[in-house]
């Protein structure tokens, strides 16, 4: 029994010596290792994700044929769904309620001799309260009719519902420079044209 204890006593003694490398092992971790960790969990969570459809950049395309402009910033396609345009607010048009803001006719013009009775390719990304098809619009040659719209002065920009990252800064450019121009709705009126807006 002597022989036993003693046996399993310097058993005892050898064990923490082999500890040690666990013990090393179980630092925790550097800044630098724990930031390329965090790094790694977010790149594996994007790849994971599915893609966001209210991106432009690979929201789905589909193409249609414009019937009618109403305005400048809206239209009908020839299936009946009316189609109002992202990132722009075009001056309002003559109704029974209010008279045409300054440069309507202008907006609504130009934007017909862009797409009126032509196909187009919509990004569209949802409905507004009105039920009309919220999109991005290009001519077939990829031209962007929102975009080219901001920088003939044909509309202001409308960012209350946020704009994708990646056109952002074209259209803030656009805007600005119409703006810097006067072209379209910030041509300088006269007071007789501020007074009839009102």
């Amino acid at each position: 029994g002597f022989i036993l204890m003693s046996i399993c006593s310097i058993q005892h003694r050898g064990r923490p010596k082999q500890r040690m490398p666990q013990a090393k092992i179980r630092r925790p971790l550097t800044p630098a290792a724990t930031a390329l960790v965090v790094l790694g969990i977010v790149a594996t969570a994007r790849m994971a994700l599915p893609p966001v459809t209210s991106n432009p950049a690979i929201a789905a395309i589909e193409t249609a044929t414009v019937r009618l402009v109403i305005d400048g910033d809206t239209f009908e396609l020839t299936d009946g769904r009316r189609v109002r345009m992202l990132g722009i607010d075009a001056p309002e048009a003559a109704s029974p309620e209010h008279p045409a803001e300054p440069c309507a006719d202008d907006s609504t013009t130009w934007l017909r001799s862009r797409i009126e009775s032509r196909p187009v390719n919509l990004q569209i990304t949802g409905q507004d309260r009105y039920g009309r098809s919220l999109a991005w619009v290009h001519e077939p040659d990829g031209t962007l009719v929102n975009l080219l719209s901001l920088s003939q002065g044909m509309s202001r920009l409308l960012d209350t519902f946020g704009l994708p990252a990646d056109l952002e800064p074209s259209l803030r450019q656009a805007a600005s420079e119409a703006q810097i121009l006067h072209l379209g709705v910030w041509k300088k009126r006269s007071s007789g044209e501020r007074r009839n807006r009102t």
